[in-house]
């Protein structure tokens, strides 16, 4: 009977409000690294996190939502020269240390674009090593033009204010530009030669630190993929002229990558190896290695 109530009363509560939708969804992973450093040292880690989403819509058809997810444990993460690293953040060698609680976001839509609002959740659409608070997207044609603001009072320095990113895309071409109140500025023109081929230009007015001092930087790019094939070629104009060739292949559930690439330096080349099988029903198998002799191998659960 005290069920019962409870469930009426709650619908009577409910009674006049838009049908809303609610999900949950999980992930989770875990596995065994070796960092690669002397000794070789074997480590788990593992991680568990749960996502609520919620969705509706007003009487005058504008959409809003908010989702709020919790996660704990340890993740790795392999990028070029990247596993054998030690965070002072986390308790494993070679793994990342997961934040407990992500505060969420909440966004409206419309006609208008879509506003999102996430405290200290947003990056900076040029320098992501700084969070905003809100953001507007908004599409109008060809032209996409997305805006972050911090609103939040303090102390702030250049790039912690705002910053804006505008896009173009028609007949193979595509340009974007994104800058902050920094006044540095990342540009990357892209044209589609055909539906394998593509080519790339990317100008950074701070992409590079040369004797502690911000330079720019240019990467040329050109990228290939068909039939589960991909590779790509970059090339960077700057200090050290670097390089990085990328190869991979996709078929049946099987991905197998590599990448090589020329250390910040200039003096080794490093690389990855990543290899992932997809048992379906929302596992797969994942490893990867890299020229240090790091590596981890592992499974990654969806829910």
């Amino acid at each position: 009977m005290k069920n019962l109530l409870i469930a009426t009363t709650a619908l009577v509560a409910t009674a006049g409000f838009a049908a809303a939708d609610v999900s949950l969804s999980g992930a989770a992973k875990f596995g065994v690294l070796n960092n690669g450093d002397a000794g070789a040292e074997m480590f788990m880690y593992n991680n568990v996190s749960v996502t609520a989403a919620m969705s509706g819509e007003t009487d005058g058809g504008l959409t809003f939502g908010a989702s709020l997810t919790f996660r704990s444990g340890d993740d790795v993460d392999l990028d070029v020269g990247d596993l054998a690293t030690n965070p002072a953040t986390s308790a494993l060698q070679g793994a990342d240390a997961l934040g407990a609680t992500n505060l969420g976001n909440i966004y409206v839509s419309g006609d208008f674009g879509k506003l999102t609002f996430d405290q200290n959740g947003l990056d900076n659409l040029h320098n992501d090593a700084f969070a905003h608070d809100v953001q507007y997207d908004g599409t109008f044609g060809a032209l996409t033009v997305s805006v972050t603001a911090n609103i939040e009072d303090g102390v702030t320095t250049d790039g912690q204010d705002f910053s804006a990113k505008v896009g173009y895309a028609a007949n193979g071409v595509s340009v974007s530009i994104a800058t902050d109140d920094g006044g540095e500025s990342d540009t990357t023109v892209a044209y589609a030669v055909n539906d394998m081929l593509t080519a790339s230009v990317n100008f950074d007015t701070n992409g590079q630190t040369v004797a502690t001092v911000a330079e720019s930087e240019m990467i040329v790019k050109v990228a290939y993929s068909n039939a589960g094939v991909t590779a790509h070629l970059a090339i960077a104009d700057d200090d050290d002229d670097e390089w990085e060739l990328g190869l991979g292949y996709a078929a049946n559930g099987l991905s197998i990558a590599a990448v090589f690439a020329e250390d910040g330096e200039g003096t080794k080349t490093e690389s990855d190896v990543t290899v992932s099988y997809d048992l379906g029903g929302g596992m797969s198998i994942n490893a990867a290695t890299n020229e240090s002799g790091a590596f981890f191998i592992g499974s990654k659960m969806s829910f």
